[in-house]
């Protein structure tokens, strides 16, 4: 497997949107996180770092497969709680 790594674009993230909920949802159903994930919730997820100042989200690919992610935006964009 050769795995890349590389930034998403806003259109890129919207049109894989159902994959990177996936994979969100699959990794964090497993210990420690048991976290239930739904699609709606996802896509509110996603959303906050398509709109954020600064925000970032890289995809990691096996070829065209998407196998991994990474989201980061500046604390001040982050909700208070």
């Amino acid at each position: 497997m050769t795995v890349t790594v590389r930034p998403l674009s806003r259109g890129e993230i919207e049109a894989r949107f159902e994959a990177l909920a996936a994979l969100r949802i699959a990794v964090f159903r497993a210990f420690p996180y048991l976290y239930d994930g739904d699609m709606e919730y996802e896509r509110r997820y996603l959303e906050t770092y398509v709109e954020a100042p600064g925000a970032f989200v890289c995809g990691a690919f096996d070829g065209e497969k998407l196998v991994g992610m990474a989201t980061a935006s500046p604390l001040a964009e982050h909700k208070q709680e």
